[in-house]
């Protein structure tokens, strides 16, 4: 007894030295706390970040973002919606400006351009309810084919919202509260979207529904929830929900007048750096996630008291 006395003794004396220190440690960054492994045990709710605001960048306020890609430095790809104003853009990150910007290919006038994901050369782009996707030659945009949607008693089985990619698969939100895990290859070569798996994501046992635009960020999926200020970070294997952010107060007043919802994440995997934007948002903002201090430190010196 008096041995275990002493080991309680001791981790407590442990987590005691490490809250001294973080005292003078600064705010981790996305990176540092949401780790390429799965914790040691998911937490039993969500875990609530707060968030620094880094810097705030010109961004043109016609955009209907719907997806967003770092990809270098100075450089993101954005696709556009709003059916005749739906495109796919590049922009420079510092500035706002467009560098480049194509429509939407189509033999009508009505597709609406949805999330985009980068795989290898190809630019993969979804549309709300046209049934089909579309592919893009990365270097020069230029359009290389189609491919479809799921069908069900002839009519098509999804919609297209956010788009997403891990290394391996696609991953699409449709506007409900499932995720699919695509093929991208398998997609490309047979002009059909070619879903692996899927998962339905739930927060405290209830269903998210309206999952929008989406962001792979070490290992979790973070997605964007339609018509809140909301962001959530979703576990891929269960579909659970383990954090959690609200972006509110990133607009002012007189900005929020003008603009729309919340829609845009981004994530640049080698300088550390998070990005955020929204339908019709005049500003893309740089933040750095902040977990609750408990967290930082319960996941990696867990506390088992028998």
């Amino acid at each position: 007894m008096i041995q275990g006395y002493a080991n309680l003794l001791g981790r407590w004396v442990l987590l005691l030295l490490l809250l001294l220190l973080s005292a003078c440690a600064t705010a981790p960054s996305v990176a540092a706390t949401t780790p390429t492994t799965t914790p040691l045990a998911l937490p039993a709710v969500p875990i609530t970040y707060s968030y620094a605001l880094v810097q705030q960048i010109p961004h043109d306020s016609h955009a209907w973002t719907q997806g967003l890609v770092v990809v270098d430095a100075d450089t993101f790809y954005e696709s556009t919606g709003d059916y005749a104003n739906s495109s796919l853009r590049e922009v420079r990150i510092s500035t706002g400006e467009v560098l480049r910007h194509t429509s939407l290919p189509s033999s009508t006038p009505d597709l609406y351009g949805e999330g985009i994901a980068v795989v290898g050369d190809t630019i993969f782009m979804l549309t709300w309810e046209d049934c089909r996707g579309l592919m893009f030659e990365r270097q020069n945009f230029t359009f290389l084919g189609e491919f479809s949607y799921p069908q069900a008693n002839g009519a098509c089985a999804m919609e297209g919202w956010g788009l997403t990619y891990d290394g391996q698969y696609l991953i699409m939100s449709d506007g409900t509260s499932r995720l699919s895990f695509v093929d991208p290859q398998a997609t490309m070569d047979t002009g059909q979207l070619a879903i692996v798996r899927q998962i339905q994501v739930t927060r405290r046992g209830t269903p998210v529904n309206q999952l929008n635009e989406l962001e792979y960020i070490h290992g979790t999926v973070w997605a964007n929830i339609w018509q809140t200020d909301e962001i959530v970070q979703i576990d891929p294997a269960t579909g659970l929900v383990i954090g959690e952010v609200n972006l509110a107060g990133l607009l002012t007043p007189a900005e929020r007048s003008t603009a729309n919802v919340l829609n845009g994440i981004a994530y640049d995997a080698e300088r550390d750096r998070l990005f955020v934007t929204g339908k019709l948002w005049p500003a893309l903002f740089e933040i750095r996630l902040i977990p609750p201090l408990a967290f930082q430190y319960d996941q990696y010196l867990p506390l088992v008291v028998s």
